[in-house]
């Protein structure tokens, strides 16, 4: 059975967004996936999040993430991310914890 329905995809990956959750675990600012929120396009980037960055990440063993709960911890191999972050290139979109507003 074929549908005919219009669908639209998640943006393509970016290491922006994998930096922002390794960034967040070692500053201590993101627990959850709503911490890595930004102002606006929260439904895209949230689609992104679940569907493509957090389960690559927890495939590498860099983070624990819980899709239920939206948890996230450090995983096994998170030290090995976490001494490259100031490798990667800086965040262009604002953590929701981290902006000035806060």
């Amino acid at each position: 059975m074929v549908h005919d329905t219009i669908t639209t995809h998640a943006p393509e990956p970016t290491a922006t967004q994998r930096h922002s959750v390794v960034a967040g675990l070692v500053d201590d600012t993101v627990e959850t996936v709503a911490d890595l929120y930004p102002r606006g396009r929260a439904e895209e980037i949230e689609t992104a999040l679940r569907e493509t960055h957090l389960p690559a990440l927890q495939e590498a063993g860099y983070i624990e993430w819980d899709p239920e709960t939206g948890e996230i911890e450090p995983g096994p191999n998170f030290e090995e991310a976490a001494a490259h972050v100031e490798d990667l290139p800086a965040p262009s979109i604002e953590m929701k914890s981290g902006s000035a507003d806060d």
